[in-house]
């Protein structure tokens, strides 16, 4: 078994490598994945991200959100802190790089809502178990936002990652400030850690993506 390390790089070299028609592929398989959960459907508030370094891209699932008038929200990076903020973001949001180069909307940190605020947060992962364990970047912005949350006795958002199929690997130990998520979803497949007798295949949306 890889150490934790070592299955980042490796993940993410796979993830940067995935072609951008497959890439688009995905992102849909994404959208038709998430959009069918009843969760979602009755959601107000739903935290997503601005995807880079290969991330399954949310765009497509933005959209409908915004269609179908359900607030969409991605995280702002606040200074001196791993406490994430969560601004709301459309269409013609004016976006900006944040301290560690990753684009989110041009606000202030006054102006963006806590973790307890959301109905459901999705979380870019690097690689996922069977268990509801997950593998992030590694700078532990997710857990202490959500640690930060649960201590001050806010709402817990339904807890969702999101990712390829295949950044599925048999086991991931998880450290003690690590914080599970409910389901993992990807392109092709809906895992409920909630109910496992739940999780399903999407058959519409299963296949292997290519790398470039």
């Amino acid at each position: 078994m890889l150490d934790k390390k070592s299955l980042r790089a490796s993940l993410r070299r796979q993830r940067q490598g995935v072609s951008q028609s497959s890439q688009r592929q995905a992102a849909i398989g994404l959208a038709n994945q998430l959009q069918n959960l009843p969760e979602v459907r009755t959601a107000k508030f739903i935290g997503m991200y601005l995807a880079s370094d290969g991330e399954i891209d949310l765009r497509p699932s933005m959209e409908w959100c915004w269609d179908n008038q359900i607030e969409t929200c991605v995280p702002i990076i606040r200074n001196q802190t791993k406490i994430l903020g969560f601004a709301p973001i459309g269409r013609n949001t004016a976006l900006t790089g944040s301290r560690l180069g990753i684009l989110e909307p041009r606000v202030n940190e006054n102006e963006t809502m806590e973790a307890g605020k959301l109905d459901i947060l999705l979380m870019p992962l690097v690689a996922f178990d069977h268990y509801g364990n997950r593998l992030g970047m590694g700078g532990g912005f997710y857990d202490s936002t959500l640690k930060a949350n649960r201590d001050a006795g806010g709402q817990a958002p339904l807890r969702i990652g999101v990712a390829h199929e295949f950044q599925g690997v048999e086991k991931i130990e998880p450290d003690p400030w690590d914080m599970p998520v409910d389901m993992i979803i990807t392109d092709c497949r809906i895992r409920d850690l909630r109910n496992p007798e739940t999780s399903r295949l999407s058959v519409s949306t299963e296949q292997a993506w290519t790398t470039a």
